[in-house]
């Protein structure tokens, strides 16, 4: 009998920058990922995630509107499976304290694939 083949891992990425989105795209599919949507404020992540519960959430935290910090806690209340990277320039303190697992400064994409291919390794352990 053939051997089923592994879900992929899936992720959604939230920054207000859309260059950002597309480059962290290409990342996530490059390390096997299924990207369920890309969204540029923190209120359509909250909703999206809350909607499909990914495996992984990529975080900016400083957006128009709403900030990532501010939704982090609804997002672990709603979604706790999800693995939360903050992807951002600005200090993350509060946001680690709110349950982001991952921080990566914007601009390190070699930091970001090693920490993407990482999860997704510890998906299937």
């Amino acid at each position: 009998m053939p051997k089923a083949e592994a879900k992929k891992p899936t992720a959604i990425i939230c920054d207000d920058d859309q260059m950002s989105r597309q480059i962290t795209r290409a990342i996530f599919e490059k390390a096997g990922y299924t990207v369920l949507a890309g969204v540029g404020t923190a209120l359509e992540a909250l909703q999206v995630v809350l909607d499909h519960q990914p495996d992984v959430l990529l975080l900016d935290l400083v957006m128009p509107g709403m900030s990532g910090e501010e939704i982090l806690p609804s997002i672990k209340a709603g979604s706790p499976n999800t693995k939360v990277v903050i992807f951002s320039s600005y200090d993350p303190t509060f946001a680690v304290k709110n349950g982001a697992m991952f921080i990566v400064s914007k601009g390190q994409h070699a930091k970001l694939e090693e920490t993407i291919e990482r999860l997704a390794h510890s998906r299937v352990a």
